[in-house]
């Protein structure tokens, strides 16, 4: 009844726009968070707490102490239900608890997998993990055991594979359900991305594919996840990168080498920031503006005379260092703040929301 009460008299103070935007953002305006499109009009007023970024079309919103689920359209979707609504949606589901008891919900805010579970992770490659009793398992979108809980712990999938902890140490399983290693022939191992993962055996570390194949030996005394094809790998005291082969684009002498984005990664060498590219050039370095985050959507944040701007792939200024702080770039806009307060510019660097807002979250493709 609380909770009918305060949707009744909060879902008056929504507003509706057309429904053709494509982006939407949460924005903190004055005291209180609502949604704009990505030309800047209100989806939902800013008449709420706190408010997350969308997520398979889906926002959380919170009203005084409690949080709802809200639709593109700028409808709360559960007006009526008794669960704690916590977790953004992912894969088109929401984990969900009702009496400490976790289930799953649908876009409309019903359960489409009932409440069962100790406990319940988010869907990721059409698969969640769940806790039945004491042990974890795995299911698909429709609740059927996709694997019956059986493992001590488990990691979500990823490239196809999940780590999965056994009586004798972690291991992985596949989608053909298949365990590997048999044999704990790896004293370690991490988790899988771009088909490939790394696993240590004595002190040296190497790669296996999705069905336990070794593809790459053991020779590294520490190795990274692969990302765009290439991975960051240590021997002695510095970094270089690998492809997939296990060849070095890149060979050791980085003192700290960071993931690739796109084509680019950021290294640290004798002290100084720089960039490589996936042809192991370098860009940026010995420029005059600091260089201290990795490149997202094509653009690199940097910082010029105290003030932060954007370069692109060849290590040129495109976007100004004129704002106080920015952003990554995400689905073409960046968040800037000019003058103490938040709006967004796209990648010409053309401001296309007003920087009005307190805060601000993301835009997120619906």
């Amino acid at each position: 009844m609380r909770k009918s009460i305060t949707i009744f008299i909060t879902s008056i103070l929504i507003q509706f726009t057309c429904f053709s935007q494509n982006y939407i953002a949460a924005v903190l305006e004055d005291e209180f968070w609502g949604y704009i499109d990505e030309k800047g009009n209100y989806i939902v007023q800013p008449v709420y707490n706190a408010a997350k970024d969308f997520s398979s079309g889906i926002g959380l919103i919170k009203n005084l102490d409690e949080w709802f689920y809200v639709n593109k359209n700028g409808n709360i979707i559960n007006t009526a239900n008794d669960y704690i609504a916590n977790y953004p949606f992912s894969e088109g589901l929401a984990r969900a608890q009702r009496h400490n008891i976790w289930g799953y919900i649908g876009a409309e805010g019903d359960f489409v997998i009932k409440p069962q579970f100790i406990d319940a992770e988010d869907f990721k490659d059409g698969l969640a993990a769940v806790k039945r009793g004491s042990v974890w398992g795995f299911i698909d979108k429709v609740g059927d055991y996709f694997v019956e809980p059986q493992f001590l712990a488990v990691r979500n999938f990823n490239s196809d594979v999940a780590m999965v902890k056994t009586p004798t140490g972690w291991k992985y399983m596949n989608k053909q359900k298949e365990i590997f290693p048999q044999n704990n022939e790896y004293e370690a191992i991490k988790e899988f991305s771009n088909g490939m993962a790394a696993v240590r055996q004595g002190k040296f570390w190497g790669y296996v594919d999705p069905f336990g194949t070794l593809k790459i030996k053991p020779q590294f005394h520490e190795a990274e996840i692969f990302s765009n094809g290439f991975a960051a790998v240590k021997i002695g005291n510095l970094w270089g990168y690998i492809n997939t082969n296990g060849e070095f684009i890149a060979e050791p002498q980085f003192e700290i080498a960071k993931e690739f984005s796109g084509d680019m990664a950021l290294v640290r060498q004798n002290g100084q920031y720089f960039f490589i590219n996936s042809a192991g050039e370098e860009v940026g370095k010995n420029s005059d503006y600091i260089i201290k985050y990795n490149f997202s959507e094509g653009l690199s944040k940097v910082i010029y005379q105290g003030k932060w701007g954007f370069i692109d792939k060849s290590g040129k200024i495109v976007i100004e260092a004129v704002y106080e702080k920015v952003e990554d770039f995400r689905n073409g806009y960046a968040a800037v703040l000019k003058d103490g307060k938040w709006g967004f510019i796209n990648k010409k660097g053309e401001i296309v929301i007003e920087c009005k807002y307190r805060k601000v979250g993301e835009f997120k493709k619906l």
